[in-house]
């Protein structure tokens, strides 16, 4: 489970957090999920400093697992039917609200803990991932942390195990519910660790120590320990054991798809009928609660030299560049959308005329800052936004009023010569009488 990884801010108008319809890309997703531009940049020099501790931690652990001379009490058939099935649910990844993720793979890794010897254990949590970064495109470092978190939880899970059941100090079961506590209490800590220093999230604020986090993960593991049994009672039903994974990851994947349907799949923003329907509700609330409602209107500027000269894969990485900078430069409650195109809508709840100016100049001008790496271009890319500004009840009333406006101080920040913010009107009208909507 993971977040984005943007920058941090101290900003006078708003709080260092995520705008609301912008699902943030794990870091790892440490479940497996795809990785897009946000888990492409390049991570601080902390994160830097911890994700090579963790490798290191990872391939030392594998080293003295196989010096050990534990050989365990499985044998090369059943960590390969181990590996083969983690491979092929590794390939199955449940995503779900707010970055998080589940993999089925846990079952059985959790199995393989209980099963094999330390070196096998190290092995199949390692291979298990290479099928699916053939699927998936991801960082280096998202592959490499991906593989050192999951063999340091494999392997604490085994040590607890083995070290409880060869001192006599706990039952089968007893052991396997350690077994498959340590994996989880170690796989969240290190990667809520890396989200920490990373994005600076606070370690509560991540989700991967949620009640809904810890019981499905720890459930996920348990079933591993059921695995063992049914192995160990009669091979041949193992398949009975393990058909409830379907029916646990059709369960799972229903909030993903609702949120599939919400999205932009490029950019993790919210899409055009999804902003469409939070534009009614904030209008709504702007109405009963006499407020202001801003609404930014930007438009990515020469997207067309960017795709004849680089590809349409570089103008793909510069669109995910602007839902990042969104996401770094917009406060909790702000509404984030792409439009269409390379063209992107932004909802500022309670934000008046003058202040939503000052927002949309730091969006643009902290774009115009950014270089976008791709492994398409051979060079840092740079672009740049136009912006058109509106505000409700001043420049209209309904949705499409304000968006005729907005729309047409963007077309005048294109005459202007482009990458500038250019609000309706020279200066604010008068402010109009507001009448509460009961």
């Amino acid at each position: 489970m993971g977040q984005a990884l943007p920058k941090t801010h101290t900003n006078r108008w708003r709080p260092p957090e995520a705008a609301i319809g912008v699902l943030r890309e794990g870091l790892s997703r440490a479940r497996g999920a795809p990785a897009g531009s946000a888990a492409r940049k390049r991570l601080s020099p902390r994160a830097q400093t911890y994700l090579a501790s963790v490798i290191a931690a990872a391939l030392a652990a594998a080293t003295v697992s196989a010096l050990d001379g534990n050989v365990g009490r499985g044998g090369w058939g059943l960590g390969g039917v181990l590996l083969a099935l983690a491979t092929l649910a590794q390939l199955f990844i449940v995503e779900k609200p707010g970055s998080q993720s589940y993999r089925m793979a846990v079952v059985f890794l959790l199995a393989s803990a209980l099963f094999l010897s330390p070196a096998a254990v190290a092995a199949i949590a390692t291979l298990h991932y290479v099928p699916s970064w053939f699927r998936h495109r991801r960082s280096w470092h998202v592959r490499a942390f991906n593989v050192g978190c999951t063999v340091l939880s494999a392997l604490s899970a085994w040590a607890v195990y083995h070290q409880l059941v060869t001192s006599g100090r706990g039952s089968f079961a007893l052991a396997g519910l350690a077994a498959a506590a340590s994996f989880v209490v170690v796989n969240h800590t290190l990667l809520a660790v890396m989200i920490r220093l990373a994005t600076s999230t606070p370690l509560g604020a991540t989700g991967l120590f949620s009640l809904e986090s810890l019981s499905t993960d720890s459930a996920l593991a348990a079933l591993g320990v059921g695995v063992v049994v049914v192995w160990n009672a009669n091979p041949w039903t193992l398949a009975f054991a393990i058909a409830p994974l379907f029916l646990i990851y059709r369960a799972l994947h229903v909030p993903q798809l609702e949120v599939e349907a919400r999205i932009d799949p490029k950019t993790g923003l919210l899409n055009a009928r999804e902003f469409e329907a939070a534009f009614a509700h904030e209008l709504e609330r702007a109405q009963r609660s006499v407020s202001p409602l801003s609404l930014l209107m930007l438009d990515l500027d020469f997207l067309r030299d960017i795709n004849n000269t680089y590809g349409h894969l570089a103008g793909d990485a510069v669109i995910r560049a602007i839902a990042d900078t969104l996401r770094e430069e917009l406060r909790h409650g702000d509404v984030a959308s792409r439009f269409g195109g390379e063209e992107f809508a932004v909802l500022l709840p309670g934000g008046e005329h003058d202040a939503a100016l000052q927002v949309a100049e730091r969006i643009r001008s902290a774009f115009a800052a950014r270089a976008v790496e791709d492994e398409t271009a051979d060079v840092p890319l740079r672009a740049t936004l136009s912006i058109g500004v509106a505000t409700y009840p001043w420049h209209g009333r309904t949705a499409k009023e304000l968006i005729s406006e907005a729309d047409a101080a963007l077309y005048r920040a294109k005459e202007f010569g482009r990458n500038r913010v250019v609000g309706v009107g020279a200066s604010l009208p008068p402010t109009p009488h507001l009448t509460a909507v009961n």
